[in-house]
């Protein structure tokens, strides 16, 4: 359950590309964006939780942390360091209670039964946003998923977050994770879309993006450029450039026969 937060992809191709144009340029190493990654690659499995009664408080603290730092090995959405981690997961049992949490249902790495999820208050969800926001670096996470797959250089990632962090605009996205729904930049009057706009202006040069695979609804491509996309180090494998030389295919001559 990492913060693979949906400000949805649509809105965020929109609001940048207004401002930015298309030209690859180098993008730097996925590394300089940490990816909070120090423990969501190990082959760990999520703790045992007793069948019936009260789940002990520090066995769900450990299946919180589970489940903020645990992701599949093919996938690279951000997801906090663990001592990060496992200081909001503190807070969020000693705020809500492990009896709240017991009697609601949650489990550690069982779909359905994830923290955003259960049944929680409003009022408990906010507690939730309130003890992530206070624990984890929002603008390396932030960071982190506008760098995704390497389709904007770290250095702008990076300037983004930063000026939204400076805003106090972060908490739309810890928000959208602990709510299990989407960042929305166009509410609250757009408070962030505006926002994203103009650190866009400021963070991202004309050459910035290159993403002549992506596609919006439909047929049509978003960027036609015959450029590959993503970086040549993007944390993705499958986003890399191809740079295997494809000689084209050649096709003999027909022979012709004397009569």
């Amino acid at each position: 359950m990492g913060l693979c937060v949906g400000l949805s992809l649509i809105s965020l191709i929109s609001l940048i590309s207004l401002v930015s144009g298309c030209v690859p340029e180098k993008r730097g190493d996925s590394s300089e964006v940490n990816d909070g990654s120090d423990s969501g690659r190990e082959a760990v499995s999520a703790p045992e939780f007793p069948t019936q009664g009260e789940v002990p408080s520090g066995l769900l603290v450990d299946g919180l942390v589970y489940d903020m730092t645990t992701r599949p090995t093919d996938q690279v959405y951000w997801t906090p360091p663990s001592a990060q981690a496992r200081c909001a997961a503190k807070g969020i049992v000693q705020e809500i209670g492990p009896s709240r949490l017991s009697a609601l249902g949650y489990r550690a790495g069982t779909p359905g039964a994830a923290l955003n999820d259960i049944a929680l208050t409003a009022d408990e969800r906010e507690i939730v946003v309130d003890q992530f926001s206070e624990c984890v670096d929002l603008v390396q996470g932030i960071a982190a998923v506008f760098f995704g797959d390497g389709r904007i250089s770290t250095r702008s990632a990076t300037c983004m977050a930063k000026g939204l962090g400076d805003q106090d605009l972060l908490r739309p996205f810890v928000q959208a994770w602990a709510f299990g729904g989407a960042t929305d930049p166009l509410a609250e009057n757009g408070e962030l879309a505006t926002a994203l706009l103009a650190q866009a202006d400021v963070c991202i040069s004309p050459t910035a993006l290159n993403w002549p695979d992506v596609r919006l609804p439909g047929t049509d491509p978003l960027i036609d450029s015959d450029s590959p996309g993503g970086s040549g180090n993007s944390a993705s494998p499958a986003d890399r450039p191809d740079t295997a030389a494809t000689a084209p295919p050649t096709t003999a001559p027909p022979t012709s026969t004397a009569p």
